[in-house]
């Protein structure tokens, strides 16, 4: 398999008259490589690796001994474009603010691995759909695809510690998803179907589908639909033997958007939802309808939202980062104070902005912190990841937040924020490097700092982008 690989990185400073000789092949963490390579007095690298790839690297900084990354965001950026053969499905049109929108691609899920690799699932259209795991290594090239049960579609992805790997795999013919179990090879274990007795996973025209593993347990988040043509979500729970539990058969109600994530820190998974009626509203939907963001189905509202209990909600959610005690959430909603009804917002005359709430590990909350503040902007697609720089030598709790501005064409943007979501960096636009999939909580923290997450810029595109802001650890 070929893949073409291309890498952005950039310099902070460097004179003209400094001759580099680009290594290919970058060492785990992207700054130091001192593998096959004869470096002396601090001189360039000479000794090139082969990559066995057949990756070709473009515009690569030389990666020099006792070299720290440049500080601002854009700078740290790498990008790498991998072959992976067959196009990537469309994404469908989802039930978004205040009505149906495109989802562009299929979703696409990123985990990192404890040995430096990450693996990364998404759909591809070949003669019938078919779920694929790509397996990338520290240096960002191609080792393997995983092709996986053909006719299914990926729906979430989860590593464990050693390796073994768990994919949320739905069927769009027969209305069903499983958990498949992967030995760190890619090998089948076993699979498990989640089932309630009066819903199914029908389709995913609205909410989302999450997968996150911990404590010896794979979590399952995702949208349902009712024996009786509700729209709702269920939790479901697998061991590592393959037998199932259930947290809830029925959760948010209608189930608008929805995430999951398991934190080591405090040992406990965060289920987050936003609804367009349930819970929260009471009486006549016409008038009294309202919608909110709610932790483990039923503790909110963290904030409240215009939403008419037809699908129509004014706030989605972005991603959730793991915090010493707890988590950081980002969602794009309105600032105003919510109004009820079903006639209480208009999306021509009012604006999204993106919202961040910090989240304790007894589920309470704290004050909603407004990150942009954009009238003539209704920003989308948030992410937030915990960020610890190489240079920062004092512990200060940091993350990097993103989003995008839809627009023709989308506008991405990073920031750093501190703790308390007050903005440190930014925002920078980094649209001309890189993007991200709409409302895939695409974000992921590796093992040694670096945030990575991959893309692909269109349906049909067999050009899987794998992106990493460098930490320099």
């Amino acid at each position: 398999m070929t893949c073409l690989t291309k890498k952005l990185v950039f310099l902070f400073s460097v004179s003209c008259l400094i001759f580099f000789a680009c290594d290919d092949d970058n060492s785990s963490n992207n700054i130091n490589n001192t593998n096959n390579t004869n470096n002396t007095n601090n001189t360039n690298n000479t000794n090139n690796t082969n990559n066995t790839n057949n990756t070709n690297n473009t515009n690569n900084t030389n990666n020099t001994n006792n070299v720290n990354p440049p500080e601002p965001l854009e700078q740290r950026l790498e990008v790498t474009a991998l072959n992976i053969n067959d196009g990537v499905a469309s994404g469908v049109s989802n039930w978004r603010i205040w009505g149906m929108g495109s989802l562009h691609v299929a979703p696409v899920f990123t985990a990192p691995l404890a040995d430096g690799q990450t693996l990364v699932c998404y759909t591809v259209n070949s003669t019938q759909k078919i779920p694929q795991v790509a397996r990338i290594d520290a240096q960002d090239q191609l080792v393997e695809i995983y092709s996986l049960t053909a006719g299914l579609e990926c729906r979430g992805l989860a590593a464990e510690p050693d390796g073994h790997f768990g994919a949320l795999l739905w069927s769009n013919n027969e209305d069903k998803i499983f958990i498949y179990r992967y030995d760190s090879t890619g090998n089948e274990l076993w699979n498990t179907e989640l089932t309630n007795a009066d819903n199914k996973p029908d389709d995913f025209n609205i909410g989302d589908s999450r997968l996150e593993f911990g404590d010896n347990t794979y979590g399952a988040y995702y949208h349902v639909h009712s024996d009786s043509g509700h729209e709702g979500d269920t939790l479901k729970w697998v061991d590592l033997d393959g037998n199932e539990s259930t947290g809830w058969s029925w959760g948010c109600s209608h189930s608008m958007s929805n995430l999951l994530r398991y934190n080591p820190n405090v040992q406990s998974f965060l289920p987050v939802c936003v609804t367009d009626c349930y819970p929260g509203t009471s009486g006549d939907f016409a008038t009294q309808s309202q919608g909110g963001i709610y932790l483990n189905h039923n503790s909110g509202p963290v904030v409240d939202i215009d939403a008419g209990c037809n699908g129509s909600v004014a706030g989605e959610l972005g991603g959730a980062a793991l915090a010493p005690s707890g988590w950081k959430l980002v969602f794009n909603s309105h600032q105003a104070p919510m109004t009820l009804g079903q006639n209480s917002y208009d999306p021509t005359s009012m604006n999204q902005d993106i919202g961040w709430v910090s989240i304790e590990q007894d589920f309470t909350w704290g004050d909603i912190i407004w990150l942009t503040d954009t009238p003539n902007i209704d920003e989308a697609d948030s992410s937030v990841v915990k960020w610890n720089p190489v240079e920062d030598t004092t512990g200060t709790e940091q993350y990097v937040v993103g989003w995008s501005e839809p627009g023709s064409p989308y506008v991405y943007k990073l920031a750093k924020t501190d703790a308390d979501g007050n903005i440190l960096e930014g925002p920078v636009d980094i649209s001309s490097l890189a993007q991200w999939g709409r409302r895939d909580d695409p974000m992921r923290q590796h093992h040694n700092d670096d945030i990575v997450w991959a893309w692909f810029d269109s349906p049909g595109s067999s050009t899987l982008n794998f992106a990493r802001l460098v930490s320099g650890n």
